[in-house]
């Protein structure tokens, strides 16, 4: 039996719609959260943990935190150097971030989206998790890179909206757009120089830069990072306030 053309047509497109589904899966198939998650286990240990950072900025400022990490939502940002910055340290509860000023002998509200140092902004270091801070849904896809669109989920992040590219074979956060609300790139990141930190392969350095003035950058450098359990008691303000004089 001889079947009408529009038919041959149909199961022609059929046949070929059939075949492109079995060879790449739609994007609606794929978890963004649990792309998410495994890119965040990548960049930092899910236990708790502390990191030695050194970042040096476009004009030659140098600076160095001991940052302590517990959960999602509790650091402590102690400032090695410079020296005339020593002492002033950021405590994080939540979204809530306080900087203790040895001058005042007293800690003062801040932002995690003000700077810390050059282009780094406080909570560049403080709050380096995104999977539950943020909804991601997947915006492109190619052979090699997925590329996710993280909406805050709360308010008083560092970033309203993060545009993230992470690679498929090993869920190695590559790059990202830090963003506006309303889409306005301002910042880019770069996450490189991959090694061994506490126990696995994570990037050594964040390098940012201003997404207009591309000659405005800081470079992040985690010298050490290492899993240690750090008491609940540290992470409250009148005990900050109290360990910083």
């Amino acid at each position: 039996m001889v079947l009408p053309e529009y038919h041959n047509k149909f199961f022609l497109l059929a046949a070929f719609m059939l075949l492109l589904s079995s060879t790449q899966p739609a994007l609606a198939n794929i978890d963004a959260a649990s792309i998410l998650k495994q890119a965040d286990a990548i960049r930092n240990p899910e236990e708790d943990f502390q990191m030695l950072v050194a970042i040096s900025s476009a004009g030659g400022d140098e600076s160095e935190f001991k940052v302590m990490t517990k959960g999602n939502n509790r650091t402590i940002v102690e400032t090695l150097a410079p020296r005339r910055d020593k002492g002033r340290d950021l405590l994080m509860v939540d979204e809530n971030m306080w900087v203790f000023i040895p001058n005042l002998k007293r800690a003062v509200r801040v932002s995690l989206s003000q700077k810390l140092t050059g282009e780094a902004a406080n909570g560049d270091i403080s709050r380096m998790r995104w999977a539950k801070d943020y909804n991601a849904k997947i915006i492109g896809s190619d052979e090699k890179t997925w590329t996710l669109m993280l909406e805050a989920n709360k308010k008083g992040l560092t970033y309203e909206k993060i545009r993230a590219f992470i690679e498929k074979e090993s869920y190695r956060p590559l790059r990202a757009d830090y963003l506006t609300k309303y889409g306005k790139v301002l910042k880019n990141a770069e996450f490189r120089f991959y090694k061994k930190l506490a126990g696995k392969i994570r990037p050594s350095e964040i390098l940012i830069k201003d997404a207009i003035k591309e000659h405005r950058f800081s470079n992040i450098v985690i010298k050490e990072m290492s899993i240690k359990s750090i008491p609940s008691s540290k992470f409250n303000l009148s005990g900050f306030q109290t360990r910083s004089r």
